[in-house]
This record gives structure tokens, C-alpha cells and sequence, in this order.
């Protein structure tokens, strides 16, 4: 297993550019919303905005796979920041000459969400050219907490002080963390931004792959371009998912968990206020002791998953992550909510590492781009339904029946996929997953 010292200089540049956007997007998520309630007091609009910013994720994000599998990674990733940098440069603009509406506001925000469609794909895709095979674990994990802190708690607390300072001001101090992750990871040259790649795509014939195998490709370059070639690489990243029975139950499970996720924040601050009678501040505690939680499962997951083995890691993953959900149907202290709360992020950021691992360890590099993509899309998919049948329960049988529905379910869909998952995850993580790429005894069917 690789220790943090021997991710190496490539990983830590990787690593430090995207923590700055991390940092970036915290400052975004508090700002466009506050600068939405400057502009209008009508709450579908200022709901709108978030909508813009999630859509482009739904639309592109199975196109975003194609591209993220044929142009260079780091540039790529690079160009997607320099061209959110451009847009709230744009916004920026607006506010100072006073012109900013709510209109290009969303525009804005649909903009950054494409680039963002492109670039976290490729994020996912260009990890194992960075890092050896057994360091695929402790990256994600390092990955996971910098996205956690940058992102909850530094970039979202400098969202609101700066705001409160200028309206200006996170915007700027935004282009500033894009400007400076895209230098980052231009600064990469291509042979550090790919220094496993060939290992990785010369890892041997799988049968994971065979359902991307019987694609024609004879066209070659001379059919880059065409329209049927890219659909054909489009239907590729699916049909791999679908043909895998490891990577379908797992996309179906993060489907589910991203599902029980938008059911909890659709109904989150009803249940704080009402069922708990937390008040803001008491709100703002217990969200904070939940992004606790999950950055100590980003620190603690690669000891769990070694000392565990990675079948029983995550069975632990499941049975926590449910137990607190349904725990929190008759749960009525703020300090108790909090705990369970930490306890389900811990848990779900155990299971992103280990399954995020999985998935760059045992899918072709060629077809990465694409396979993260899907995962991207469902899961993008799964949070607004969450929400809105969390709505719908809440309103006909109040929040805490919204969270012994989904945690039931989330449980029940466990029952049937993970004994399909048992044997598999221990073939392919034996106590670490550098022999991974070398396996051949998967089912595919």
C-alpha cells in the first residue's frame, strides 16, 4: 500500500489544483444563490439557479465522457477552469457596472456547470496515470478530504464573509482559486500527467471490457470525426456499466445512496426548525458535524477497507449509513441528529473510496472517461427525484417518515446487490488493489 510520500510530486499538484476549485465551488454554492436574492424575491427564480447550475450535468454528461476519453486530461481539466474563470470574470462584471440580472445569472451558472461536466469526469479518469496502482486507495482518500474541506467548510464560510463584505468579492476570490488550479495543472507535463497510463493500458484482456470489445473500430482516425463513431463510443461507457454485474450494482447502489441524499437535504431544514427545534445556528452545527464525520471516513477509510477486507467495509458502509437515516425518524435532539448525521457521512465516504478505487482499478483507461460519466449522471439524476418524492412524503406524513422511507430502502436494495458484490470485492481488493488491473475472474454477465 502506498504511503501519502510516494503518491509523488504529480499526485500533490493534481491534488492541490483541485482542492483549490473545491475551495472555489464552496465560495459559488454560497454566493450565485445570495446574489440571486439581490436580484428578485420570487423563490422559483432564485430556485432556478441552482437548477442551471446541476442541469448541464444531466444534458452533457454522458457527451462529456466521449470528449473526456479523447482529449488529453489535463488540459482538458485545465481548460474547464479557465473557462468557469471567464464566466464569472463575466459576472463579476455585471455586478460592478450594475447590470447583473437574474437571466445572466442562470446563464452563468449553466456555463459553469458544462465546464464542471467535463472536468470532473476527466478528474476521476486521469487519476490512475498519476499514481500506481496500490496508491489508487490512499489518492482517493486524500482526494476525498480536500474536496470535504475545501468545499464544506473553507470555501462555503469565505462564500458568506465575503459576501457579506461585497457582493463582488467571492466572485473575484473564485476566478482567483480557478485561475491558479488551472496554472497547476498546466504545469504538469504530459509524461508526469501520465506516468501509469501504460501500465494501465496494458494491464491484460478482461471480460469486463468484452461488451466494449465487439465495437467496430476499423474506421480509425479517418472516422474521428463522424457522428455514428461518436455515438458508438457514447453507448460504449454505458454498455460496459450495464454488461458488468461489479460496476451495474455498484452504479445502482450510488444511484440509491445520491437518491436518500436529496431526500435528507429536501427536507433537512424542516426537520432541523420544526422537529428539532435546532434554530439557524443549531442547523449550521449540525451540518457542519456531518461534513466532520465525512472527512474522518475520507482520513479513516483506506484502515477500514485494509483491516476489514473490502466486502465487510462495505457491509459496515450500508448497515451504518441505514441504521442512521432510520435512526433519524425518532430522533428529537439536535445533538443526537448531529452524531447520526456524522456517522452516515463517514459511511458514505468510505464507500466513494472503495468504489471509486474499484472503478479506475478495473476499468480500461480508454473507456474511463465515459464509465465515470455515467456514475456522474445517475447520480446527478437521482438527487432532484430524492428530493422531490422526500417533498412529497414530508407534506402527507411529515419530515422523519421521509427518512425511515429511503433508509429502509437503501437497506433493502443493499439485501439484494451486495451478495452479488461479496466475492468480488474480495477478488479485487486483496488487501489492496494493485493486482486489480491483472484479475480476470470477474462475471460480466
Amino acid at each position: 500500500m502506498a504511503t501519502e510520500s510516494q503518491l509523488g510530486r504529480p499526485f500533490w499538484v493534481f491534488w492541490s489544483a483541485l482542492t483549490a476549485t473545491n475551495i472555489g465551488d464552496g465560495i459559488r454554492l454560497v454566493a450565485l444563490p445570495l446574489l440571486a436574492t439581490q436580484l428578485t424575491q420570487n423563490p422559483t427564480l432564485i430556485a432556478l439557479v441552482t437548477v442551471f447550475t446541476y442541469l448541464p450535468a444531466l444534458m452533457f454528461g454522458q457527451i462529456a465522457g466521449v470528449v473526456v476519453d479523447r482529449v488529453r486530461k489535463r488540459r482538458l481539466i485545465a481548460g474547464s477552469q479557465i473557462v468557469r474563470a471567464a464566466v464569472l470574470t463575466w459576472v463579476a462584471f455585471a455586478i460592478a457596472l450594475g447590470n447583473l440580472d437574474i437571466s445572466m445569472l442562470c446563464a452563468a451558472a449553466f456555463l459553469y456547470g458544462v465546464a464542471e461536466a467535463v472536468s470532473d469526469p476527466a478528474a476521476h479518469a486521469m487519476l490512475p496515470g498519476l499514481v500506481p496502482a496500490a496508491g489508487l486507495s490512499r489518492a482517493n482518500s486524500d482526494l476525498q478530504s480536500g474536496q470535504i474541506v475545501g468545499e464544506m467548510f473553507v470555501g462555503r464560510a469565505l462564500g458568506g464573509i465575503l459576501f457579506a463584505v461585497a457582493q463582488p468579492l467571492p466572485v473575484v476570490a473564485n476566478v482567483l482559486l480557478l485561475a491558479v488550479a488551472a496554472v497547476g495543472m498546466l504545469s504538469l507535463g504530459e509524461r508526469e500527467s501520465e506516468t501509469h497510463s501504460d501500465q494501465a493500458a496494458h494491464a491484460g484482456e478482461h471480460p469486463l471490457h468484452r461488451a466494449a470489445e465487439r465495437t467496430d473500430y476499423r474506421g480509425g482516425d479517418r472516422a474521428a470525426g463522424s457522428i455514428r463513431k461518436f455515438v458508438r463510443e457514447l453507448a460504449d461507457g454505458i454498455r460496459v456499466v450495464t454488461h458488468s454485474r461489479l460496476l451495474g450494482a455498484m452504479s445502482l447502489l450510488l444511484a440509491v445512496w445520491a437518491g436518500v441524499s436529496g431526500a435528507f437535504w429536501g427536507v433537512a431544514a424542516i426537520y432541523a426548525l420544526r422537529n428539532l427545534d435546532s434554530g439557524e445556528i443549531g442547523f449550521g452545527i449540525m451540518l457542519a458535524l456531518s461534513a466532520v464525520g465525512s472527512l474522518a471516513g475520507a482520513r479513516l477509510a483506506v484502515r477500514v477497507i485494509r483491516t476489514l477486507g473490502a466486502p465487510s467495509a462495505a457491509l459496515t458502509a450500508v448497515l451504518v449509513s441505514s441504521a442512521s437515516i432510520i435512526a433519524l425518524t425518532w430522533t428529537r435532539e439536535l445533538w443526537l441528529a448531529s452524531v447520526l448525521l456524522a456517522f452516515n457521512g463517514a459511511a458514505v465516504t468510505l464507500w466513494n473510496v472503495m468504489t471509486i478505487t474499484i472503478r479506475q482499478a478495473t476499468v480500461e483507461p480508454r473507456l474511463l472517461g465515459r464509465v465515470s460519466s455515467t456514475y456522474l449522471v445517475l447520480a446527478r439524476l437521482a438527487l432532484p427525484i430524492g428530493a422531490g418524492l422526500a417533498g412529497l412524503i414530508a407534506a402527507a406524513a411529515g419530515a422523519p417518515a421521509v427518512f425511515l422511507v429511503f433508509g429502509g430502502f437503501l437497506l433493502a436494495v443493499s439485501a439484494v446487490l451486495l451478495p452479488m458484490l461479496w466475492k468480488v470485492f474480495g477478488q479485487v481488493w486483496p488487501r489492496g488493489q494493485a493486482s486489480a488491473m491483472h484479475s480476470a475472474r470477474w462475471p460480466s454477465q
